[in-house]
């Protein structure tokens, strides 16, 4: 959790405090992460980050559970189900989620860092963001499908392995420095998308 001195900034420095947070966490590992990278950046004193956040795991933590945070709000908006058909509401899930991480390659690279750690307490993140993700998710899953081939880890996991195709050659890490996203037509994220549902049909 931030400190009380954080959530105390006016939003335009709290805002660009974490602008610069995000690049340098989603540019390299953790361990790799730099505060003096960042407050270089930023262009202010190093103790003031401590003034903000505990330590620098949890100014990791908190940008990664404010990701996810963005994330859900947005599908909160835009993927309300009212009753569809499963696979057509989660087409629908996939193609917002993707999209998100298409335009925020930087949360990106941040969501498959942190499922590359090793750190416990940072696997112990990972699991449980997707553990709230497949709840979300399941809660919509018709009882007929629960004992069907479909595989519901690949459910959860799905829009990350999605963006990973849709941008492998691309150099993400120059997207991130020049703060631009991925841009892909709107058909072509249909189709890939309805394409990876189809497959998880058949249990993907």
């Amino acid at each position: 959790m931030p400190k009380p001195t954080f959530l105390k900034l006016a939003n335009t420095k709290r805002k660009g405090f974490l602008h610069e947070a995000y690049k340098e966490f989603s540019l390299h590992s953790f361990e790799a992460a730099s505060i003096t990278n960042l407050v270089k950046s930023l262009g202010i004193a190093k103790g003031s980050v401590y003034q903000y956040f505990e330590d620098k795991e949890a100014l990791y933590v908190y940008l990664v559970k404010d990701a996810d945070r963005q994330l859900q709000i947005l599908i909160d908006k835009t993927c309300v189900y009212n009753g569809e058909g499963f696979y057509e509401w989660y087409t629908k899930l996939l193609m917002i989620e993707v999209k998100f991480l298409l335009s925020f390659p930087q949360f990106a690279l941040l969501f498959q860092k942190l499922t590359a750690q090793s750190n416990p307490n940072q696997k112990k993140l990972a699991n449980d963001i997707e553990d709230e993700r497949l709840t979300r998710i399941s809660a919509q899953l018709p009882a007929s499908l629960y004992d069907s081939v479909i595989n519901q880890i690949q459910l959860v996991r799905a829009p990350a392995l999605i963006f990973e195709m849709l941008t492998k050659g691309i150099n993400l890490h120059n997207l991130i420095l020049e703060e631009s996203p991925v841009y892909l037509d709107t058909k072509e994220l249909v189709s890939v998308c309805s394409t990876w549902v189809e497959k998880l049909k058949n249990g993907l």
